[in-house]
């Protein structure tokens, strides 16, 4: 097996430095040599002996010795190129890329198959936490009713900082900015749409359909506030964001919004810059998944997991459909924060000094609204 990392960033040395240091384990594992060839990156490296440094991505796809492409630049314009070129040549894709298969994993599932060839993409989810194969393998003798969890480890970094250090939300961004754990374009992270990216994967392997990114809604942290997480806990939650997707009668439902949980539900009890993942199906009932979500070598061996599982002789299949409309989850409990009394029908009430506080029954968010007759509030979900 020869190898091409292209992208050599964070993750990409880290991916790197795995499979120097585990060489000799991981070709005794799977019977035949393991060498990475070219190391690729428009920044001069220094990368270990016997590895071929390039500037040009078609230096390593155009070499016919190599059998694997490591795509780790990241974003949908030149790594689209590079996954496509690289399946188009023959040759087995891995990939950390979320918003690249979020987006347009339709193209490159139906061009892998074309080409008798596989891309794992294990570490665009999860980042170390093993999820996606084991939801597209281990429980395939499930049907897959739900998933669910908190998929961004940034946000919910931020969240925790709020309520273990009593800080607002700038506070608390400009810390995990500090520490690094926010993208370049925090918009990724805050508003939600890296959840997204993840979620929308997650779904399409469970429900076999590809999903129109485009027409997912997400709602990110911005609107939490310090007050709203003091209310909750007294009430019994904590705020996280929470990614979900289930089947619905005729379409496929997806959320990404931040979400009031019990604090006696395990998923509440998920902090800093973890991540977990609830699957919900018949057989096995509920399953979780939980480690973390980000750093070097955390995501470095998913994609090293990947790399290895290209030695396998199975192809995996995407053919699926695209037929069923993408819906928000809108059926829900609420929480609802109001300076003045409400008319509304609700589960639990509390008045915090001038503060009216509810979570509500069950009810369509466009019926709440409705009943909130344009009274200024603050209204977020409640996982039941």
């Amino acid at each position: 097996m020869k190898i091409g990392v292209i992208g050599l960033g964070t993750v990409g040395f880290g991916v790197v430095d795995i499979l120097t240091k585990e060489k000799d384990r991981l070709e005794k594992e799977i019977g035949e040599e393991v060498i990475i060839k070219y190391g690729c990156s428009l920044e001069d490296v220094t990368l270990p002996k016997g590895i071929i440094y390039t500037t040009d991505f078609n230096d390593v796809i155009n070499d016919d010795e190599v059998d694997v492409i490591v795509e780790l630049i990241g974003g949908t314009t030149i790594a689209k190129t590079i996954i496509l070129k690289a399946l188009e040549k023959g040759k087995h894709v891995v990939t950390a890329n979320k918003a690249l298969i979020a987006h347009d994993g339709k193209e490159i599932f139906e061009t892998a198959r074309k080409n008798y060839v596989n891309i794992f993409y294990e570490a665009a989810v999860g980042g170390g936490i093993p999820v996606v194969v084991p939801a597209k393998e281990n429980i395939i003798a499930n049907n897959i009713q739900k998933i669910e969890g908190i998929l961004n480890g940034t946000t919910n970094f931020i969240l925790t900082l709020m309520e273990k250090d009593n800080l607002d939300f700038e506070e608390a961004l400009t810390i995990a900015d500090g520490l690094g754990f926010v993208e370049a374009d925090a918009s990724l992270d805050l508003d939600g749409i890296d959840a997204a990216h993840k979620i929308s994967i997650l779904a399409m392997n469970a429900f076999h359909q590809f999903i129109d990114f485009d027409k997912i809604k997400c709602d990110g942290i911005r609107r939490v506030t310090k007050k709203d997480m003091d209310y909750a806990k007294k009430l019994g939650y904590r705020i996280k964001l929470i990614a979900q997707a289930k089947k619905l009668e005729n379409n496929i439902g997806i959320d990404v919004s931040p979400t009031l949980v019990s604090l006696k539900d395990m998923v509440a009890n998920v902090n800093e810059a973890y991540n977990v993942v609830e699957i919900t199906c018949d057989y096995l009932e509920n399953i979780l998944f939980y480690g973390k979500g980000a750093g070097r070598y955390v995501t470095a061996s998913a994609v090293v997991g990947d790399i290895i599982k290209t030695h396998q002789k199975e192809l995996w299949d995407h053919d699926y459909n695209q037929d069923m409309d993408i819906t928000p989850i809108t059926y829900s409990k609420y929480y609802v924060r109001s300076p003045k009394a409400l008319d509304i029908d609700y589960e639990t009430y509390f008045s915090f000094g001038k503060e009216h506080v509810y979570i509500t029954n069950e009810i369509e968010y466009q019926s709440l609204v409705d009943q909130l007759n344009n009274e200024e509030c603050q209204l977020f979900k409640v996982r039941d």
